[in-house]
């Protein structure tokens, strides 16, 4: 095995041990020593790789946006209008969200985190300054089409960080209470068209 894969092995059983450590307990409770127990791995290794638990909590978290990055932009290219690249997006989302539950419930502690800890706060913002921007950049395009309501993309951008984030935990606390893709259909329809 050459370096550069073993190098990369190494890394993806930091981020998973990571993973699994912060869904079971919590990001604040799980020290360096228990990831790298878990992930079979010595305190240099990690440090080989990551100068921070917090950049560790970083990279498990730009992973994940870019793989619902992926999903976006995978929707926005198979769709045949505007319209049906939000309309549709549930569908076409609903299948990462269940495989990735737990990521999602660390994603919702990461913010909350970073609300009151300063040393995390620009994480935070630079999180959600991408996830704006991505939207606007779709919004915009909406706009100037005519195909979508004419409304400032940013503030529009804010609106579905803040319905995507109560849908999240909605469907978080109870499951089974709703067809959230359904339901997330008729808010998405309800705020653009």
């Amino acid at each position: 095995m050459h370096i550069e894969e073993k190098s990369r092995e190494t890394k993806n059983k930091i981020l998973k041990a990571a993973m699994d450590c912060f869904s079971s307990k919590d990001y604040e409770l799980t020290g360096v020593d228990e990831i790298c127990e878990r992930a079979g791995i010595t305190k240099g290794a990690f440090y080989y790789h990551f100068n921070t638990k917090q950049d560790l909590l970083l990279e498990l978290l730009n992973q994940w946006m870019e793989k619902i990055g992926n999903v976006l932009e995978s929707a926005k290219q198979e769709s045949k209008d505007f319209t049906s690249i939000f309309v549709d997006l549930p569908h076409k989302i609903r299948p990462f969200f269940e495989k990735e539950i737990n990521q999602i419930s660390i994603f919702l502690k990461f913010y909350i985190k970073g609300i009151s800890d300063p040393s995390m706060n620009s994480l935070v913002k630079e999180s959600y300054k991408g996830y704006l921007d991505f939207f606007s950049g779709i919004l915009q395009e909406g706009m100037d089409t005519g195909v979508l309501k004419k409304y400032d993309p940013k503030k529009a951008s804010r609106i579905l960080f803040a319905l995507t984030i109560g849908l999240l935990i909605q469907g978080l606390i109870d499951p089974v209470g709703e067809d959230w893709e359904s339901f997330a259909k008729e808010c998405i329809m309800f705020f653009l068209l």
